[in-house]
């Protein structure tokens, strides 16, 4: 920030251009259009682009128009918050039951295949691959406390400088691309793998990124927690460890073949007591299907074991169309036009009555005298 200042007015200063008031108007404003100046802010990338802005009029043209009244207007919108609901359980479930592929052996990407949201963990992989076959150290000196690393990257003339405090594993580059996006830049990567880091530190992984962010704490209106949610939340961070210790493990043992054979043996084993206890807990307690618990989660009440509300009888309307047995006639009661239309599929035949051609005979000859 500071050398642009230099710079800009070293160009002034060159081309004599002081007393400029259009540009002097433009430097005053510069806050408003320089996106350097919104390198350390976090957007989550809208200032990339006008497409979130115009793929939002684009999805809202297509439930709205300017002729709808206002209540037409709100049912259609709650119409179009439903669809990105139903979208947005789409990619929750496609994150939840479909895995990516790792593309490294990285740990650190395999910590991310299990903290972040599927498409986050794309946007990551990339950094990870770039760090680990584009960057390299270009430098290495310590400040204050504090270790400075210059990471380039392969034949780009610039440099960034990453600050890493080795006690509380900060980390800050000077690219601001987590700042702007919450996502750990490829330098950043490269700095934790040359520690030894197999993790992403905590502080760096965003809720709004996370696999969990929607499965937040539920609270009752006294402001306790609901208990449900609470333990579904430890339970996922107690497996997102546990497939940390196993990936750490595994790049421990790859090395060396009989360290492997060892790990292989160790978990089997531990595979095997796991299965006897669990049969053991089956064959006692008796085993709940967990779509039952989750639907009776979901539903905040346990299935009764009497059922007194029962489904009330079908009922037979006019024009329904539903068919009762035992209810007298099967045959729905039909309209007007539809007994006018059989009557003209019907031969006209002489009235005796009237002596004349029609669809009706002496008994309901609409001239017979009553």
């Amino acid at each position: 920030m500071y050398h642009n200042l230099i710079r800009w007015a070293k160009g002034i200063s060159d081309f004599k251009l002081e007393n400029h008031d259009w540009l002097l108007q433009i430097y005053d404003k510069r806050e408003m259009w320089i996106p350097a100046y919104f390198r350390d802010l976090f957007f989550c990338g809208i200032m990339r682009t006008t497409s979130r802005s115009e793929s939002e009029n684009n999805f809202y043209t297509k439930f709205t128009n300017p002729h709808l009244t206002l209540v037409e207007f709100y049912m259609r919108f709650e119409s179009a918050l439903d669809a990105q609901r139903h979208t947005q359980g789409e990619n929750d479930n496609f994150s939840k039951h479909k895995h990516p592929e790792c593309k490294t052996h990285s740990a650190i990407e395999k910590f991310a295949y299990e903290v972040y949201t599927t498409t986050v963990f794309y946007e990551f992989q990339d950094e990870v691959e770039s760090a680990l076959f584009s960057c390299g150290l270009d430098g290495f000196k310590k400040e204050f406390g504090l270790e400075v690393y210059t990471i380039g990257e392969g034949c780009r003339i610039r440099k960034f400088d990453v600050l890493f405090n080795v006690e509380t594993l900060d980390t800050s580059c000077l690219c601001k691309s987590f700042e702007r996006q919450g996502i750990p830049c490829r330098h950043m990567v490269w700095v934790w793998k040359a520690k030894h880091i197999h993790k992403i530190p905590e502080a760096y992984v965003l809720n709004r990124w996370n696999i969990m962010a929607c499965k937040k704490p539920i609270f009752y209106l006294d402001g306790n927690e609901l208990e449900q949610c609470v333990q579904a939340v430890d339970r996922k961070s107690l497996l997102i460890d546990l497939w940390c210790e196993i990936h750490s493990c595994v790049s421990l043992a790859q090395g060396n073949e009989l360290t492997l054979s060892s790990l292989v043996d160790n978990l089997r084993s531990l595979r095997l007591d796991l299965e006897s206890q669990s049969s053991i807990v089956d064959g006692s307690n008796g085993s709940v299907s967990s779509k039952a618990k989750d639907i009776e989660l979901l539903i905040g009440a346990s299935v009764p074991t009497e059922i007194l509300i029962k489904p009330p009888k079908v009922s037979k309307n006019k024009g329904a169309g539903v068919h009762v047995q035992g209810s007298g006639s099967d045959k729905r009661w039909k309209s007007d036009k539809e007994k006018a239309v059989e009557q003209s599929r019907k031969k006209k035949r002489l009235c005796k009555g009237c002596k004349k051609m029609g669809y009706h005979d002496i008994r309901n000859c609409p001239e017979k005298e009553k």
